[in-house]
This record gives structure tokens, C-alpha cells and sequence, in this order.
């Protein structure tokens, strides 16, 4: 492994989830050196509507909470998660488990956050707590490093002792911690703040133990990255509607909610996601965008031989230029906004696959849409036995299975009623075979041809 792997992954009142939802990526005795590569890839499957998305979605809301002290106090946030919480629920709860390599040790750690909504409405965060210990350790539990109930830290490490560390660490989060998580204020308020690296230079155990245990989870939300597919990407949606909320009469607040909105959608990510047009670079980042322009380049001739080259069309906007690709084949040129579906998306996954084969912790949702079977096999190959990081994705296509078995922990099956089924090798049964048969357990295909009758009739009518 890396420095960070993600164990496992919990979700619980997200869109249609209204039970906990729990994904397990290794197996439960971890050794010094953890043999993560045999982890590394998680195909999801599910019938429509059981809630694949979601759990994607929540990654990416984990992500943000994580690194991010402005997430929640921002109005396109608020409505998102005021649509997309389950309102049966009420309140949306993430945990991740991951193992993390610090100075020689191999530690495990546990984050648990809860938002709900506050008396005015807005969500807020309602509970966090991290917890570690070294992984190797079979039989001790974790440790709490702290813990924060509505807005007040009522536990963190060494509070029993005069520790200046830790009266700093209160006095500079206090009334933040209910818009904003425990490590994203620290980084925010005591490490970007400077304070004369008094933080960072610390050596007496307490701040050594938070800083270390902040740090990485800090490190766990920049490995995190997010692709969802444009149908539940509700981010263009959210911007819309919160733009049109403002005062028709007030323009400047509604110029600002889409600059907000701009931002929002086009810089939130922790990766510089590629666009077929208007991708907005600054001029100092500009020769890095053209190496990557190139390398996608090559990326794409795998799957298009006869493309020649990707120029980039550059526009000047004051410190950026606004770039779109045009793709370049032997007697002609066309702009990428004007390719196929499936090469649009393969522009836009480059960045994603390129993170996971670096070290990054991926989530993609239905990565098999608009991609050709045999590609996406071969993706899929190359990243098991090459990929650095993680990938989990959701998918509805069966072909992927046969490559996936051959790894541990990569097939699982989220049913109707929001269970996890992981894949268990069952002598020479292929798990494509049984999943078309209805066979896996929560998983049946009880559809029949006969049924779309009452619903299109049998065509006799038309004669």
C-alpha cells in the first residue's frame, strides 16, 4: 500500500438508504505490511433504485467535510443535502475506517460524522469522533482521539492534563465546530495560520497524537475522488435553483450565488477535472495542463487509432485562459464537445484512473456507462495489477465479474432492501452466470418478457 488505504466504508440516510449501508475492502487481520493490492478494486452492483449512487454521493460529502471548513455554510450545500438526506432518516451518517503509514508504524483509524439539521433548518454537524490505533494490534480497540457532540469538543486526548496544546485547539475551534470538522479547522485556523509553527513543532506526546491522527485523516480527504455520473450529479441542478431563489430585484446577490455556483462546480475537487470546452486554467498552471492534455492524448489513441492529436483552442480571461480541446484526425479537426458519449466521458475519467494508479482512493459511478465492455475490462486489468490506490465503482454490467473474481473482496451486491452481499468464491461458478440466473442472494431478476404487456401492449393492436 501507499500511505493511506480505506478498510472499510459505512453510509446510513442518504437518498433512498435508510439502513446502514457498509463496505468492507480488506480483510480483518492486517499485517506490517498489508498485501493491499490484492484489495484494491470493488465492483457494486445493484438493481435501479437500491442505492448505488448514494453511497458514491456520501463519499463525496465525507470528502468535503473532511478538508473543507466552508462546506456547509454553503447555500447551494444546504439544498442539495436538504434533497438528497432521507427524510425518513433525517440525518446522514458516514464512517470510514482506513489504515495509515506514519513514521515506520502502520496505524488504523476510525471517523464517524453525523449532520443533521439545527433549529433554523440548516444541517449542521451533530457528532464527530475519530479514533486509532496501531493496526497490527489484534485484540486492543481504538482509541478516541476526540470526539465533538452539537458544536462542543467533550473529548479530546490529554484533556486531562494542562496541556497548552490543547486549550489552543478549543479556543481556536470554538463556536466552528458545528459548520465545520475538527481537521479541517485545525489545518484552516492553526497550520495555514501559521502561529510560528508552534504546532508543527511539538513534541510532546499529546500533540504528536492529534496532530498525527488529524493529519492523516486530513491526508484520507485529499486521496478521496468522486466521479458521479451526470444523472446524479445534482450540483448544475442545486446552482439553478439557488440562483432563481434570490430577490429578482437584488442582481448583485444573484451575480454572487453564480459566482458561488461557478466555483462550487468547477473548482470543488481535489483534481483538475478536463473538460471538452471551457476548462478555466490558470496562466501560471498552463504548461501543466498542456502535459496533461498530451498524456490524455495517448490515453485516448488506445481507444480511437486513427486520432491524430488534442490542440487546445485558448482563450484569455484576465489571470486564466478558458480552453477547449479539438480533436485532431488526418483530413479533419472537431471540437471535443462533439465526440462520441463515450469519449466525452473517457476525457473526463482520465484524471480519475490517473489518481488511482498514483495512489488515490477513486469512486466512480456507473463507470461502465457509454464505455465498450471490452474496454472496460481491459481498465480494469491494467488497474488490479498496476493501480497504486483504490477504485470502487458502480456498474450494471456483468462482463467486468469474470476479471473482478480473481481479486479478493471486489464483487459486492447491494439488494432492494439496502444489504450488502459480498461475492464468495463458489467452486467454478462464475458470479456473471448466477447474477443473470436471479441466484444471488438479494439480487432477483423477476422480470419477464410478459410483463411490459399492460404496458405496451402486445402490438396486435397496431395491424
Amino acid at each position: 500500500m501507499k500511505d493511506i488505504y480505506l478498510t472499510n466504508y459505512s453510509v446510513k440516510g442518504i437518498k433512498t438508504l435508510d439502513k446502514t449501508v457498509s463496505l468492507s475492502f480488506y480483510k480483518k487481520t492486517i499485517n506490517k505490511e498489508p498485501d493491499t493490492q490484492e484489495y484494491n478494486i470493488k465492483g457494486i452492483y445493484g438493481m435501479n433504485g437500491s442505492g448505488k449512487s448514494g453511497i458514491v454521493t456520501s463519499v463525496e460529502i465525507l470528502r468535503n467535510l473532511i478538508i473543507d471548513t466552508g462546506y456547509l455554510n454553503n447555500p447551494i450545500t444546504q439544498n442539495h443535502l436538504d434533497a438528497i438526506v432521507n427524510k425518513k432518516v433525517g440525518k446522514l451518517s458516514l464512517e470510514a475506517e482506513f489504515m495509515a503509514k506514519s513514521g515506520g508504524e502502520l496505524l488504523l483509524y476510525q471517523y464517524e460524522v453525523t449532520l443533521s439539521k439545527n433549529k433554523t433548518g440548516k444541517f449542521t454537524i451533530a457528532q464527530e469522533c475519530l479514533k486509532g490505533k496501531k493496526a497490527t494490534l489484534k485484540s486492543s480497540s481504538l482509541e478516541k482521539i476526540y470526539e465533538v457532540c452539537d458544536g462542543e469538543i467533550i473529548f479530546i486526548y490529554g484533556s486531562e492534563e494542562e496541556n497548552g496544546f490543547v486549550a489552543e485547539i478549543r479556543n481556536k475551534t470554538m463556536n466552528l465546530l458545528s459548520t465545520g470538522s475538527v481537521s479541517a479547522l485545525i489545518y484552516d485556523k492553526l497550520l495555514c495560520a501559521g502561529s510560528d509553527n508552534y504546532f508543527l513543532d511539538r513534541k510532546d506526546k499529546v500533540a504528536q497524537v492529534i496532530m498525527n491522527a488529524v493529519g492523516m485523516l486530513f491526508a484520507l480527504g485529499h486521496k478521496l475522488h468522486v466521479y458521479l455520473d451526470e444523472s446524479d450529479d445534482h450540483k448544475p441542478y442545486m446552482i439553478q435553483n439557488t440562483i432563481l431563489s434570490c430577490d429578482d430585484a437584488d442582481s448583485q446577490n444573484a451575480k454572487l450565488y453564480s459566482l458561488i455556483g461557478n466555483i462550487f462546480e468547477l473548482q470543488n475537487e481535489n483534481i483538475s477535472v478536463i473538460f471538452s470546452s471551457r476548462n478555466m486554467i490558470t496562466k501560471l498552471k498552463f504548461e501543466k495542463f498542456v502535459d496533461t492534455i498530451n498524456k490524455l492524448y495517448e490515453f485516448l489513441h488506445i481507444f480511437k487509432s486513427d486520432l491524430m492529436g488534442i490542440e487546445i483552442d485558448k482563450k484569455e480571461n484576465g489571470d486564466f485562459w478558458m480552453c477547449d480541446l479539438v480533436m485532431v484526425y488526418d483530413s479533419y479537426k472537431i471540437h471535443a464537445e462533439f465526440e462520441s458519449t463515450g469519449i466525452k466521458k473517457l476525457i473526463k475519467l482520465f484524471v480519475y484512473i490517473r489518481e488511482m494508479v498514483r495512489g488515490g482512493i477513486v469512486f466512480i459511478d456507473e463507470f461502465d456507462s457509454n464505455l465498450h465492455d471490452v474496454y472496460l475490462c481491459a481498465l480494469l486489468e491494467y488497474l488490479m495489477e498496476y493501480g497504486e490506490g483504490q477504485l470502487c465503482f458502480t456498474t450494471h454490467n456483468v462482463g467486468p465479474m469474470d476479471v473482478l473474481k480473481q481479486h479478493k473482496k471486489s464483487i459486492d451486491f447491494l439488494s432492494e432492501d439496502h444489504q450488502i452481499y459480498p461475492w464468495k468464491t463458489n467452486g467454478n461458478y462464475s458470479p456473471s452466470k448466477l447474477y443473470r440466473n436471479g441466484m444471488i442472494e438479494g439480487s432477483p431478476f423477476n422480470v419477464d418478457a410478459i410483463d411490459f404487456i399492460g404496458v405496451f401492449g402486445t402490438g396486435e393492436e397496431d395491424e
